[in-house]
């Protein structure tokens, strides 16, 4: 009998204990639920004719909207740590190949022969450039001969030409001397001469003597050109003969000029 009571109140307690926690779970969905959407905003509308109001009649239900659960984040992957480097391979030591000797002599050979033409290719080059620096010496040689020779022919241009210049600077000069002792000569043998009267003015006459180193005439004169006149003729020679000695110059070689003179006597008063 206590059996039979006791388990209607254990079945009665299980059922109350069921909707106690549905009622709770329910109530922590709903409220998760309603934290997390948002109010929708209020619009409001103006009309200038206001409907009037809905009757109970024509108010209709609308349907309640569905409520989505939020959505279960996804946890993004991590990815793995890059895996070690693997550690190179050691390298196999190489192998020590044994030289065969004809490859040797052959190389060697080669090298010799490398050396040689070598050699010869610096022995060309060395005597192309002692020929072109001989080359080059050479043309600077002739240059500086014709040189040279420009010059010396210049210098004896210009001696040639100062040479004449002295020599008629020289004989200029001579020239001059010779004048001046021969206008002496003329002015002593007037002085000398006396002219007859009655001799007219404007007479000449040419005569040649020939006057010693010590100014006397030798040899009779010899008459070029008369002056037409025998008498005033006679009286210029008889004064050549009067006025010696003649004026010569000191120096022998103008003394020499004046061996064979040739004289023009005029007759003024």
């Amino acid at each position: 009998m206590a059996s039979a009571a006791f388990a209607p109140n254990r079945l009665l307690g299980w059922l109350l204990s069921f909707l106690v926690h549905g009622a709770f779970l329910a109530f922590l969905f709903f409220g998760v639920s309603w934290q997390r959407h948002q109010p929708a905003p209020m619009m409001a509308e103006i009309w200038s004719d206001v409907p009037k109001p809905a009757t109970a009649r024509e108010v209709t239900a609308q349907p309640a909207m569905p409520v989505t659960p939020p959505p279960t984040p996804v946890p993004t992957p991590v990815p793995p740590p890059p895996a070690p480097p693997a550690p190179p391979a050691p390298k196999s030591p190489p192998v020590a190949e044994t030289p065969n000797p004809a490859d040797i002599a052959l190389k060697k050979k080669k090298q010799q022969k490398a050396a040689q033409e070598e050699k010869k290719r610096e022995l060309a080059r060395q005597r192309d450039k002692l020929l072109a620096e001989q080359l080059r010496q050479e043309r600077l040689d002739a240059l500086k001969e014709q040189r040279q020779d420009e010059q010396r022919r210049v210098e004896a241009e210009l001696q040639r030409r100062r040479a004449e210049q002295l020599a008629q600077n020289a004989q200029a000069a001579q020239a001059a001397q010779l004048d001046r002792y021969k206008l002496a000569i003329i002015q002593k043998i007037r002085n000398s001469t006396e002219v007859p009267e009655g001799v007219p003015d404007g007479l000449t006459l040419e005569v040649d003597i020939t006057i010693l180193p010590d100014g006397e005439v030798l040899g009779p004169v010899r008459v070029i050109k008369s002056s037409g006149n025998p008498r005033y003729d006679a009286a210029v020679l008889r004064g050549i003969q009067n006025a010696q000695p003649l004026p010569l110059p000191s120096e022998v070689s103008l003394r020499r000029q004046f061996r064979t003179t040739h004289l023009q006597l005029h007759h003024e008063k």
